[in-house]
């Protein structure tokens, strides 16, 4: 397991998803980390929109079949016409 004190890309990426989905702070992309960075907050948006945008408030296990769809589904990436 790893050490709960040493920082990793998930941690990372939802402390600062609040700054740059909302804020719309935008970074200077410098390598390949923050590419991944920025793709992590992308998915984290569209899982927070694809549960907000049920008409009720759905149960947990609805919610995780929700979240399980999309992680499995086919996404655009960088370079891609409709990446975002």
């Amino acid at each position: 397991p790893a050490d709960a004190s040493e920082a990793n890309v998930l941690g990372e990426t939802l402390d600062l998803f609040h700054a740059n989905s909302l804020f719309c702070n935008f970074f200077e992309i410098k390598g390949l980390a923050d590419r991944v960075l920025m793709v992590l907050i992308l998915f984290v948006s569209d899982c927070l929109a694809k549960i907000s945008s049920a008409r009720t408030v759905p149960a947990q296990i609805e919610e995780f079949k929700t979240l399980n769809s999309l992680a499995v589904d086919s996404f655009a990436i960088s370079g891609d016409a409709s990446f975002p």
